[in-house]
């Protein structure tokens, strides 16, 4: 298992196929191994790099202080992997990817977000019952998290973003990890929240973009997509019908398959664009 040391922290990943470099980020509670299905997708045609953030899969635990911060781990690997890089990401990670893309300039071949939990783009006159959802689901987080009671904070967390039935279905083993990452996530909502006001930067972002959403997904998650939608200003948007936030693992083809056409896409419009 190939390992990057970065500041204090020690972030295992994966490192599989040959080609243009992909790097895929995970969202809250998962790990590199959320993206196995599109790593031996995309292997034949590249070279895919899939790390576990800080707090998660086989990286260092995740400590309140530490040096080391995701933002800094995703612009690690970004740095390392060199030109044209293709950056993708779910969740918390498509918001990590985001804040990456837009320090990337011309080293960015293309960007591949699903569902990103930007936040920090809601406006509270435009999206103001987004706003207020997601506010009091990250509220609610950091109470539990504060009074000691991970069980019914990850109750809570994934309730809202996987629905309670399914929650309670997990195995648990599964449920059990899950719920040990309940105060890293507390910390990721204070980094989603920190920076509001910031959709701007981003009109200037000239890499080739794809969004993915579900047409069952949050409230909140739904209106970030249509902040970027409207901002971008080269975007594409795709939505996969009867999927929810975590629309990677339900309807993993569809999703695959999408981000593929993406990646292929943007390096033909590459090539076209330099033979011209």
């Amino acid at each position: 298992m190939p390992t990057l040391s970065i500041r204090d922290a020690v972030i295992a990943y994966t490192d599989v196929g040959r080609g243009p470099a992909v790097l895929l980020v995970h969202g809250s509670a998962a790990s590199r191994r959320f993206w196995r299905g599109l790593a031996e997708r995309l292997a034949p045609r590249y070279r895919v790099i899939a790390p576990d953030l800080i707090g998660y899969g086989e990286s260092s635990p995740w400590q309140a202080g530490a040096r080391a911060t995701d933002l800094d781990v995703v612009s690690a690997f970004a740095r390392a992997l060199g030109e044209p890089l293709h950056l993708v990401g779910h969740s918390y990670g498509g918001a990590l990817a985001l804040r990456t893309a837009r320090d990337l300039g011309a080293r960015l071949a293309s960007l591949a977000l699903i569902e990103p939990t930007a936040f920090d783009l809601l406006d509270a006159r435009g999206d103001a019952g987004a706003l207020v959802e997601i506010e009091s689901i990250a509220g609610r987080h950091l109470e539990l998290v504060a009074d000691g009671d991970l069980e019914a904070c990850a109750a809570h967390f994934m309730g809202y973003w996987i629905g309670p039935d399914a929650w309670a279905a997990m195995p648990d083993e599964t449920r059990s990890r899950i719920v040990r990452t309940m105060p890293k996530i507390a910390a990721e909502f204070r980094l989603l929240f920190r920076h509001p006001g910031a959709l701007g930067a981003y009109r200037r972002l000239r890499a080739p973009t794809l969004l993915v959403r579900g047409t069952r997904t949050t409230l909140a998650a739904h209106a970030v997509v249509a902040r970027l939608a409207a901002t971008l200003p080269q975007c594409d948007l795709v939505e996969i019908a009867g999927a929810g936030h975590m629309a990677p693992l339900s309807h993993p083809d569809a999703v695959c398959a999408a981000i593929e056409t993406h990646l292929v896409q943007s390096e033909a419009e590459t090539l076209f664009g330099a033979a011209a």
